[in-house]
């Protein structure tokens, strides 16, 4: 019996030796590990899911070709968050060409400030989107709010149901009233993916002029959708640093390191890609002051990761650190199939724009996009359109 605990004892710590070893990495030659690095980027699942994810977009976009899309999703503060809130927001777009849309919106709002006197607030609405030949239009068909009586803003929403209800309203979006649509930006769209694709692929950046206008070309569209605080303005790369690692499951691993400049500030970004994960962080960040005539330290990190849990699952983590403190810390989890599903945890810790809150919430969605549907019609505008300037101006 000791005999045979002694090789079950021996053949336990071979095999754990074995698992040990097998999932260590080991730093090859760049030479080979960008050959292997780029055969793999193709392959990514992520980088699959994402161009299969916007290709309805791209065909409208470059083939006019019509698509529907359907987007919900609910978002609540739980009970440790001091302001009580949440949300419910559900769209159904038709996409007839790339310049005839239409979105039907409906929307829930309730919020009560936790431990005060604060006044209740509840308003669900719902509006029709029309966009056509350049020109957006809007057509709230219901309106409820609820306040404490004698409230004066209750009283302006309920003027306002008077004067717009079931009527299009012209949002005069080249005027700059409510909203700006820029075509040129949408156009962009296309190339997301291939120049995602770039950026990862970039070997030698000195000699690889495509890599700068790759990554211009990402921060541009990236901030068309996001207003990001990175500009691409006079953008240069000061440093930088490649290497690879081969995983245990063959697969390899590259690790960047940049330092960028551009005109009124500077920052680090480092990320590591491979199959399986995709990490992004950016530090060092630098904002150029007048007053010292030199870069000064906003003590701010971003931390971005987007890892496969299972096949078309991932797990997204994004940090905002201030002073290496946890200011935002966002955890969600999309699934990918027919339909893109996701999930959220989110923290905001106090900080200056609401000093005195901690506000925590938990957020669910999906996102279905198909083929146009032969039943879905384009809603035609009436000859009463009012304009958003007619209208504020009557308030």
């Amino acid at each position: 019996m000791k005999k045979n605990l002694f090789i079950i004892l021996s053949l336990f710590a071979v095999w754990l030796v074995w698992c040990t070893t097998s999932k260590q990495s080991v730093e090859i030659d760049s030479r080979e590990g960008e050959q292997l690095f780029n055969s793999q980027v193709e392959k990514f699942q992520y980088i699959e899911d994402l161009e299969d994810f916007v290709s309805y977009n791209v065909e409208s976009i470059i083939e006019n070709k019509p698509f529907t899309s359907d987007l919900y999703f609910s978002a609540k503060f739980d009970e440790n968050s001091s302001l009580q809130w949440g949300v419910i927001f559900s769209q159904k777009k038709n996409s007839k060409t790339h310049d005839l849309e239409n979105r039907d919106i409906s929307i829930n709002i309730k919020t009560q400030e936790k431990w005060t006197d604060a006044e209740p607030f509840d308003l669900s609405w719902s509006v029709s989107i029309l966009y056509r030949d350049n020109e957006m239009y809007a057509n709230l068909h219901d309106l409820n709010v609820f306040m404490w009586e004698g409230n004066m803003v209750a009283k302006m929403y309920t003027l306002l149901w008077d004067l717009v209800i079931d009527k299009w309203i012209n949002l005069e979006i080249h005027s700059g009233w409510a909203i700006t649509i820029d075509e040129s930006e949408d156009k962009k769209l296309p190339y997301l993916v291939s120049t995602i694709k770039n950026v990862l692929k970039t070997e030698n950046i000195e000699s690889s002029p495509d890599f700068l206008w790759s990554l211009v070309e990402l921060i541009d569209t990236i901030n068309s959708y996001i207003d990001l605080w990175i500009s691409t303005d006079e953008l240069k790369i000061v440093n930088y640093d490649i290497s690879y690692l081969d995983l245990w499951d063959k697969s390899i691993q590259k690790i960047f390191t940049w330092s960028f400049e551009w005109k009124n500030s500077s920052f680090d970004l480092s990320f590591l890609a491979s199959k399986e994960l995709l990490e992004i962080h950016i530090y060092n960040i630098k904002e150029y002051s007048e007053d010292i005539s030199d870069y000064r330290d906003i003590d701010s990190d971003f931390i971005l990761s987007i890892q496969e849990k299972n096949n078309s699952e991932y797990s997204i983590l994004f940090q905002l650190l201030k002073n290496h403190q946890k200011i935002v810390d966002l955890q969600w989890i999309l699934k990918y199939k027919d339909s893109l599903d996701f999930s959220a945890d989110f923290v905001l810790e106090p900080l200056e724009i609401v000093s005195w809150q901690k506000i925590s919430w938990k957020l669910d969605g999906n996102i279905i996009k198909k083929s146009w549907q032969s039943d879905k019609e384009i809603p035609e505008l009436t000859w009463n359109i009012l304009s958003l300037s007619e209208l504020l101006s009557s308030l």
